[in-house]
C-alpha cells in the first residue's frame, strides 16, 4: 500500500471543505474527496509546526519527545523516527515542504527536501518524484505546504509585518479575505492536482491541517494558546477498499497523534513505540482524553509584550466534555465545543479528571522522567535566522 501525508499549515476548521459554515470554495478538491472520510473533531497536540510535526514522526507527545516550541531545536535522543522506519520496511520515501527551514535541525529518519511554493513548479517537483519512484513496491510521500501560513500572500512576505499591522489596525476583514484566497488557490491548483496524479485506488491518504489561526490581538497568528481556532483542525482520511467513510467517526474526539499509529496500521510496521496514540482505521468508540502543549517564547513574543516573553508551557486536557485549560496562572475549565468556562460550586471536583489525566500521562510515559524541551546551544542561533527568514521573528 502506498502512502500520501498532506499537512497545511495553519489551516483553519472553518476554513476547510466540508466543514461547518466553511468559508471556502474548493469544487475541484471536493470532486475528488467525496468519498474521503472527514471529521472536525480533531484536535491537534499544539498552536505550532515543529511540535506538531514531532508528534507525526515520533507518535509522542510533545512533552515526550522533547519539542514543545517553536525554539525547540531538536527531538529528544531515542525517539522513534518513523520515515526511518518505514525506510527500513522497504518503503522509497518523500519528503517535501515548502517552507523546509521550520523542521531545521528535527530528524524525521528521511531529508525533508524543498519544494517550490509556486503551485505549477512545486506541482511538477512532486510529479518527479513521482516518476522517479514508480518501480518501487510500496512508496510514502509526505508534502508540508506552507500557502496557508501568514502572510497569506502580502506584498513584505513577513508574517510580523503587513498582516500584523492590519490585524492591530482592525482590518481583520482583509486578512480574512487574503486567507480564504490562500487556501482556495491551493486545494485547487496544488492539493486537487497531486491527487489526480495518483490512483486513489493504490493509495492511502490522510490530509490534515497542522494548526489553526488565532486571529486575535493577544495572539495574532498561533502558537501562543491552545483556544479551539488553533487547536481543532480538519482531517480527511482514504483507504483503498475499505468502504466509503472508513476513518475517524465523528462520535469521537480524535488527535493528531493518532497519526502515526495510523501510518503504521495502514504500511505494517509492527515495531512502533506504544504511546497514547490510536489508529484512526480503528475507530474504538472509547471515551478518552486527549493533550495538548505548547511552549511560547522567543524575539517574536517579546514583540508582542512581556506577557508573552515570561509565559511559561500551557497545555490542555480534553474529552467530548469538557477542556481543562492549565499553565503558570493556574487552571481553568469550559465546555470542550463551545468554550464557555465551567461554572459552579463544583468546578474544581469535575476539573479533577482531567488534571488526574495529565498526571497520569506523565507516568505512565517512559519518556515522562525526562519532560521538557531538549536545547542544543550550536543549533539554537541557526534555528532563530531560519525562523526570522521565514518572517516568524522581528
Amino acid at each position: 500500500m502506498n502512502l500520501l501525508l498532506v499537512s497545511v499549515d495553519s489551516l483553519r476548521l472553518d476554513h476547510a471543505a466540508r466543514a461547518s459554515g466553511t468559508r471556502v470554495r474548493t469544487p475541484r478538491f471536493d470532486a475528488l474527496t467525496r468519498g474521503f472520510a472527514f471529521t472536525e473533531s480533531c484536535f491537534s497536540v499544539s498552536s505550532a509546526t515543529r511540535p506538531v510535526h514531532a508528534t507525526l514522526v515520533t507518535g509522542l507527545y510533545p512533552f515526550e519527545h522533547g519539542v514543545q516550541g517553536q525554539h525547540d531545536q531538536r527531538l529528544r535522543p531515542g525517539t522513534p523516527r518513523l520515515f526511518g522506519r518505514l525506510r527500513k520496511a522497504g518503503y522509497r520515501v518523500g519528503l517535501f515542504s515548502e517552507a523546509a527551514s521550520i523542521f531545521h535541525g528535527l530528524d524525521f529518519g528521511a531529508p525533508v527536501r524543498d519544494l517550490d511554493r509556486r503551485p505549477e513548479a512545486g506541482l511538477a517537483h512532486l510529479r518527479a518524484w513521482l516518476a522517479e519512484s514508480a518501480a518501487a513496491s510500496r512508496r510514502c510521500l509526505f508534502v508540508h505546504y506552507w500557502s496557508t501560513h501568514t502572510p497569506y500572500g502580502a506584498s513584505d512576505g513577513l508574517a510580523m509585518g503587513e498582516t500584523l499591522q492590519l490585524l492591530r489596525g482592525g482590518r481583520l476583514e482583509v486578512v480574512r479575505e487574503r486567507y480564504r484566497r490562500a487556501v482556495e488557490s491551493l486545494f485547487e491548483a496544488g492539493i486537487a492536482p497531486l491527487l489526480e496524479e495518483i490512483d486513489l485506488g493504490r493509495w492511502s491518504i490522510v490530509i490534515f491541517g497542522d494548526h489553526g489561526e488565532s486571529w486575535t490581538p493577544e495572539e495574532p497568528y498561533h502558537g501562543k494558546s491552545l483556544r479551539n481556532s488553533v487547536l481543532r483542525v480538519p482531517l480527511w482520511m482514504h483507504v483503498p477498499g475499505a468502504g466509503r467513510g472508513t476513518g475517524p467517526g465523528t462520535a469521537e474526539v480524535v488527535s493528531l497523534i493518532d497519526l502515526c499509529e495510523t501510518v503504521g496500521t495502514l504500511c505494517g510496521l509492527e515495531d512502533l513505540e506504544p504511546g497514547f496514540g490510536r489508529s484512526l482505521t480503528r475507530s474504538s468508540g472509547e471515551a478518552r482524553y486527549c493533550l495538548a502543549e505548547v511552549r511560547p517564547g522567543g524575539d517574536d513574543d517579546a514583540a508582542q509584550g512581556p506577557e508573552h516573553s515570561k509565559a511559561g508551557l500551557r497545555w490542555c486536557v480534553l474529552d467530548r466534555r469538557h477542556k481543562l485549560l492549565g499553565g503558570d496562572e493556574g487552571w481553568e475549565l469550559f465546555d470542550t465545543w463551545s468554550e464557555l468556562p465551567v461554572c459552579g460550586e463544583d468546578v474544581s471536583e469535575r476539573a479533577e479528571p482531567y488534571r488526574t489525566a495529565r498526571l497520569e500521562m506523565r507516568r505512565r510515559s517512559r519518556w515522562g522522567e525526562s519532560a521538557g524541551p531538549v536545547s542544543d546551544g550550536d543549533e539554537s542561533a541557526e534555528l532563530r535566522r531560519r525562523l526570522r527568514a521565514l518572517g516568524y521573528l522581528d
